[in-house]
């Protein structure tokens, strides 16, 4: 094997090397995020290949130069895209770094100690010395990536089987899942300065002075790797419980919210019980006034008693009992607040959305715009509700006037459009009902979104007209 062959396969394998890392880094991106396959995706991933491959073959660019720019490219992309939160994105470069690092600690290790099993290489005095320490480290390099690529498929593998699905990061869970990523690139770093070291004339190697180092390192490496993958599935564990505690306080609040809208009912329709058992009497005392001839006395009874008929009376009739029931109940609280309540809602026979969740995601919306409502001043408080149809899709919109105020978790902002799949949480009950009215947009293979804006908050709900079981 000539030196230019040499060159060409060091060449090659290093070629290799760089592509194997971007398609790990790749898989192990979505195992973290699970993007949906799209065209600009794959040609995002393109872009970031090339530009990794272009940093490589640039001689002005040293090698620790091409994390630095992919680590910069990736955190940018994450920045715009996900509007500044890099948490997961940061957590999820660490964890590659790290695991390259122990790849290459496993690899080097596993490859030195096939090497000291060897019989002693070519003799000095052989005219093909050269070219056979070509073919041997050429041999070597190959062997050497073929241990790294098997020990970074067999990391990422036992990622994907623990990270079943996406997983939501702060600051907070980052710092406690990166502190063994960071230990193990230190760990690489400490021992690349100290497995080959000039010592006066002579060259120190530490796997030739130190033979223990051969095993001792590789278990150190996959400890720290046991010990990640460890973390990463105890927080997998605390996510799931942190949901089903979520999970059953919503289904609490959803039942003690159709719990108040039942005693609402019940208090309705007993008040026209009431009224019919008592019109009898209500008639007696109007045909006594009446042969007494006491004509503003009747006129002032009927009044008292057609305010008494109005307040049992709907308002807006929708179509659906259960609608009648909690909108007109909200109407009556808001017209007590002062509060501006308009409605274009009408619910069909034909409309396949279960009155019961259509019941929810009103309660929860309604319920939020009065409490935003009663914070204003009474000259601004105002409330629309509007049930619009789309080809197959019912869109329920309420829109409220608010302080512009909003509590949300850790103080973060609220951006200007939120949807269902980047909703934050948010720490009182009015997050509660949002969370809420996302479930069931979900079951409908819909969404909630949000915009605010202008002392405008409005939550438009897609939901499909199909039953989901």
């Amino acid at each position: 094997m000539s030196e230019a062959k040499y060159e060409l396969f060091n060449n090659l394998f290093g070629l290799y090397h760089v592509l194997l890392q971007v398609i790990l880094f790749l898989v192990i991106w979505n195992i973290f995020y699970r993007p949906e396959r799209e065209k600009r995706l794959l040609f995002s991933a393109g872009v970031f290949a090339a530009v990794n491959v272009l940093l490589y073959l640039c001689p002005f660019v040293p090698g620790g130069g091409r994390y630095v720019v992919s680590a910069a490219v990736v955190s940018g992309y994450c920045y715009i895209k996900y509007k500044g939160h890099i948490e997961k994105a940061v957590f999820t470069l660490l964890l590659f770094y790290n695991f390259n690092g122990m790849s290459v600690l496993i690899a080097n290790s596993i490859y030195q100690f096939v090497v000291d099993k060897m019989p002693g290489g070519p003799d000095i005095q052989d005219m093909d010395y050269m070219l056979q320490m070509y073919k041997i480290q050429v041999i070597g390099q190959g062997c050497n990536l073929l241990f790294y690529t098997l020990s970074f498929i067999l990391l990422t593998w036992i990622l994907h089987k623990i990270v079943k699905s996406p997983l939501s990061m702060k600051w907070q869970d980052v710092v406690f899942l990166s502190v063994l990523n960071v230990v193990g690139s230190m760990l690489v770093w400490m021992v690349m300065d100290i497995s080959v070291v000039q010592v006066d004339r002579e060259i120190f190697f530490l796997f030739t002075q130190r033979r223990e180092m051969v095993w001792k390192i590789p278990m150190l490496a996959a400890l720290l790797c046991a010990g990640e993958i460890s973390a990463v599935y105890i927080f997998r564990k605390y996510k799931e419980l942190q949901d089903e505690r979520e999970k059953l306080f919503v289904e609490e609040q959803q039942m003690k919210a159709m719990k108040r809208r039942l005693e609402e009912a019940e208090s309705f329709y007993g008040g026209i019980r009431k009224i019919r058992h008592e019109m009898k009497g209500h008639m007696a005392n109007i045909k006594g006034l009446v042969a007494g001839e006491r004509y503003g006395e009747v006129e002032s009874y009927i009044e008292k008693l057609d305010e008494t008929i109005q307040e049992l009376d709907y308002k807006f009739s929708t179509g659906n009992a259960v609608t009648d029931v909690i909108i007109n109940d909200k109407y009556r609280r808001a017209v007590k607040s002062g509060t501006i309540f308009r409605v274009k809602f009408e619910y069909r026979n034909t409309d396949t959305i279960s009155a019961f969740d259509m019941g929810i995601v009103l309660n929860n919306l309604l319920d939020n715009a009065l409490e935003a409502c009663e914070k204003l001043e009474q000259t601004k408080r105002h409330i629309s509700l509007t049930l619009k149809r789309k080809n197959n899709f019912l869109l329920v919109e309420v829109e409220n006037s608010f302080d512009g105020k909003l509590q949300w978790k850790d103080g973060e902002e609220v951006p200007a459009t939120i949807k269902h799949s980047g909703l934050p949480d948010i720490l009182m009950e009015h997050g509660v009902g949002l969370k809420n009215v996302k479930d069931v947009a979900e079951r409908y293979l819909g969404y909630m979104n949000i915009k605010t804006g202008g002392g405008m908050f409005k939550v438009t709900v897609m939901l499909q007209q199909k039953e989901i079981s």
